[in-house]
């Protein structure tokens, strides 16, 4: 059965009207609140104590400014630097597979601007048994699809830019890009134990000991296009809550009419029980984060508390408009390094292929469940 467009054609006039509707309500919230943000410019200290005392402990994220939450910079001219991109994907363990196992491809790109380094595009690959990934783990049977493979990947990423950015950062200043989250949230899970996530958080507090270790000569920062996070929003919504009709804002709601092409937000600390909760598990790691504006796109940008300090933030700041204007408004290494990684259909097929015929040559054999069977043979 396919899509029948006669039907969907006649229902898209009115879900664009509604959707007018929608943008015209968040409109109006929109401007109550940056009204919001100029009143907790105006008094931050007292604004951030009414915002810590209505979220404070509670799971929703809130986000505290370092400095003046509506402040927005202009971005410093770029200097010679290193730029390390790191980007990885994975196959999970298929369940129907004759071998259950996964496949890890971390790619990266080494980019040097007026620094003697040589630059480098490649990807690393490994592959291991299903078992291995949360190995010791009591309730391994219980923990959802991919969760372990996607921690290893984290951290082989984390680990991958440490490989790359810190020897980067020794022959002149560096910054090192991650696709997406600074920390991986999977770390702080009830659906795995403690005993089979220990590794996953020391392999990841190592990695990020030896990037602080490096102190200002690298920058760091996870960049996070088009982000649906509302922190900022949430932390507005205590000093002024919003209209009963207005829709949900996102942080790039309201940083979108604020900030110019190029320019960041102020510096803001993310704040929840949940993420206290991960910082943890992490401890000396807390995370810090601005906003960026690159043509329509607001992006998020995380960074570790430790590497927000002037020069390091302006060597980011700097690097991410040069990055993101020569590739068509996303960082050039990120987007090198995605290509390195990723994994594609076709090379899908071949791993389960090759699989499959190694497995059988080695006398190995899967019973045929009955979904394959009814996709390998139809009938009304």
């Amino acid at each position: 059965m396919t899509l029948r467009m006669d039907t969907v054609a006649a229902e898209l006039p009115g879900l664009i009207a509604r959707h007018e509707e929608t943008r015209a309500a968040a409109g109006a919230a929109i401007e109550g609140a940056r009204s919001a943000l100029r009143e907790w410019s105006d008094d931050p200290v007292a604004a951030s104590a009414r915002i810590e005392q209505a979220l404070g402990g509670q799971a929703v994220p809130y986000a505290l400014a370092e400095d003046d939450p509506a402040a927005t910079c202009p971005a410093p001219a770029p200097g010679p630097v290193t730029v390390v991109g790191v980007d990885g994907s994975s196959i999970t363990p298929d369940r129907f597979s004759t071998v259950r196992c996964y496949a890890i491809n971390i790619g990266h790109a080494l980019l040097p601007y007026g620094v003697a380094v040589e630059p480098s595009l490649d990807a690393i690959a490994e592959v291991g048994l299903d078992g291995d990934l949360l190995e010791g783990s009591g309730d391994m049977r219980q923990a959802p699809r991919g969760l372990a493979t996607r921690l290893l990947r984290d951290v082989r990423e984390l680990e991958r830019g440490v490989e790359l950015a810190v020897p980067a950062a020794s022959a002149g200043p560096a910054v090192l890009l991650l696709d997406g989250t600074l920390l991986p949230w999977d770390l702080h899970t009830r659906q795995a134990s403690d005993e089979a996530l220990a590794p996953y958080r020391r392999r990841t507090i190592d990695a990020l000991d030896r990037i602080r270790d490096c102190g200002e000569p690298l920058s760091m920062g996870a960049y996070i296009s088009a982000s649906a996070a509302r922190e900022v929003v949430a932390a507005l919504e205590v000093l002024a809550p919003p209209p009963p009709s207005a829709p949900p804002l996102t942080d790039g709601d309201v940083f979108r009419g604020l900030l110019s092409p190029g320019e960041r937000s102020a510096i803001f600390h993310s704040r929840s029980s949940r993420r206290g909760s991960v910082e943890s598990l992490l401890p000396g790691h807390d995370v810090a984060l601005f906003y960026l504006r690159v043509a329509d796109d607001i992006a998020r940008v995380e960074l570790p508390a430790w590497a927000a300090t002037p020069i390091q933030v302006d060597r980011l700041h700097a690097t991410l408009v040069d990055q993101c204007e020569r590739c068509e408004g996303y960082p050039r290494a990120l987007q090198e390094a995605h290509e390195q990684a990723v994994i594609s259909a076709g090379d899908r097929e071949q791993f389960e292929r090759l699989l499959d015929r190694l497995a059988g040559d080695a006398g190995i054999r899967a019973p045929l469940n009955g979904k394959q069977q009814s996709k390998r043979r139809r009938s009304i």
